[in-house]
């Protein structure tokens, strides 16, 4: 564990939250440089094959039921071990909310790396309900907030010395 100062304020904080916020931001981005490749192939030719291509309803597809749970397991992957072998429910409710942090934060960001990977607009912008401020779409900075208050509830939760049995 290691201490933080933020606002005068000290928050006790594990390596593997970091670690673990860190890694669903850099997979994100990835995420979105296969998407932007898959969806603007510079051969002309349709690079989404059965079953990537079936379309379940609206704009998602089967590659994107495939590619969530494949965040889904970054998101959580160093809390398996917490939800699995340990009985604290203290411990399972911190991986449980900082899983979901990562979570929410993947989704806004794939979303965004459109725009900071490329120059392009998000895709969402496309639609009529979504406006944008350069690039960024109202329900950016909203999943923005979410993500922070659900690592805030965590790094409030741990305690301040080796507790909980994780290390």
């Amino acid at each position: 564990m290691f201490r933080a100062y933020i606002f005068g304020r000290q928050l006790t904080m594990r390596p593997v939250n970091v670690t673990s916020a860190a890694s669903i931001v850099i997979f994100a981005m990835l995420y979105g440089v296969i998407e932007h490749t898959l969806l603007t192939s510079p051969l002309g030719v349709r690079i989404f094959v059965y079953p990537l291509s079936v379309q379940l309803f609206g704009n998602l597809y089967f590659y994107h039921v495939l590619m969530l749970a494949l965040a889904v397991l970054v998101a959580f992957n160093p809390f398996f071990d917490i939800f699995f072998f340990r009985s604290t429910k203290a411990a399972k409710r911190q991986a449980l909310l900082w899983g979901s942090g990562n979570i929410i934060n993947f989704i806004w960001i794939e979303d965004l790396s459109y725009w900071i990977l490329f120059g392009e607009w998000p895709k969402d912008v496309m639609t009529p309900l979504n406006l944008s401020f350069y690039g960024i779409v109202w329900w950016y900075p909203v999943a923005f907030v979410t993500a922070c208050v659900l690592y805030a509830l965590t790094i409030r939760g741990m305690p301040k010395g080796r507790g909980l049995g994780m290390s």
